[in-house]
């Protein structure tokens, strides 16, 4: 297979000349020696990664690629990882690197194809600002410190949104007070998605509403003095009914009052037993529905599905 116009150049360029760090002195002919075994196999290994690039074998053709510029690091073998990168999809790596290398300073009587890759840096790195998608994320509502992570990499909410690869992402968030959200969320290239995470507050830590607590204590409250006092009620009743049959000086008005005023306080007590018990079971059932139920929404678009929600 005959090499492609690139790869002549990386051969050119590597034959011409070797970059600082490999060259030594002209004189010491082990250290020659061992810069042209360098670039010999560098050579090889370029020429490998270009067969498999056209086969569009790029996983293979990268660490190829790489293998070549850890063997000569000039900005003819960068830009061919450069250009493998962005065929697998690590666009924000490629761009990276290519403006790495677009800037780059030129080292005097360099050869020809170190320049040119320097222009193919320069034409990828524009080529990938137009392609890498951008993510923007909003927080509903949007607490102070809230933490964002996208793929587990902290990352800053800004209202440009942040450069990412194309593709399936996993969004998280964690702030004070909230409940963490965690959302997978397809971002197409080229584009600019938007991204709502609405944040739910943390229930209390014993899960149940002052409200709640308080019914329920007033309702046991309620129900000891209805159960004590009911029962002094009917004690006096007994005693009411044995002195008036007997005739005896405790059937009065006033004992009758009295007994009458014990059940009185005992159907108080156990009304606000059942007022309680109806406050604290209300609280309960509306705190409980404040709990998110899990939510999941499906995108189906060309050459993709993709799921937003909250799990």
């Amino acid at each position: 297979m005959r090499p492609r116009p690139s790869t002549l150049m990386v051969i050119t360029s590597l034959i011409l000349a070797a970059p600082p760090a490999l060259a030594g002195d002209a004189a010491d002919t082990a250290a020659g020696a061992a810069d042209e075994k360098a670039r010999r196999d560098a050579r090889e290994l370029v020429y490998q990664g270009d067969e498999l690039f056209i086969l569009r074998r790029y996983a293979e053709a990268l660490r190829a690629y790489q293998r070549a510029e850890q063997l000569v690091r000039v900005p003819s073998t960068s830009i061919e990882v450069a250009k493998a990168l962005a065929a697998i999809g690590r666009l924000s790596e490629a761009r990276e690197l290519a403006s790495t290398i677009a800037s780059s300073r030129a080292l005097p009587g360099e050869p020809w194809p170190f320049m040119q890759a320097r222009r193919r840096a320069d034409a990828l790195r524009d080529e990938l600002d137009d392609r890498i998608p951008r993510l923007k994320v909003r927080l509903v509502p949007s607490p102070a410190g809230a933490k964002l992570r996208i793929d587990g990499q902290e990352v800053k909410a800004s209202s440009e949104g942040a450069l990412i690869d194309p593709g399936n992402h996993w969004v998280e968030v964690e702030a004070d007070g909230y409940v963490g959200a965690r959302q997978r969320v397809y971002v197409p290239e080229r584009e600019i998605t938007a991204l709502d995470v609405a944040l739910t507050p943390e229930p209390r830590p014993d899960g149940v509403s002052p409200w709640a607590i308080g019914g329920f204590v007033a309702s046991g409250a309620g129900l000891a003095v209805g159960l004590g006092v009911g029962a002094a009620y009917l004690s006096a009743r007994s005693d009411l009914a044995e002195a008036c049959r007997q005739g005896a000086s405790g059937c009065s008005e006033d004992a009758r009052g009295d007994a009458n005023a014990l059940g009185w306080v005992s159907n108080v007590g156990f009304g606000l037993a059942i007022a309680g018990a109806a406050v604290g079971g209300i609280s309960l059932g509306l705190e409980r529905s404040k709990t998110p139920a899990p939510s999941v929404t499906w995108a189906v678009g060309p050459g993709y599905i993709s799921m937003r929600g909250t799990l």
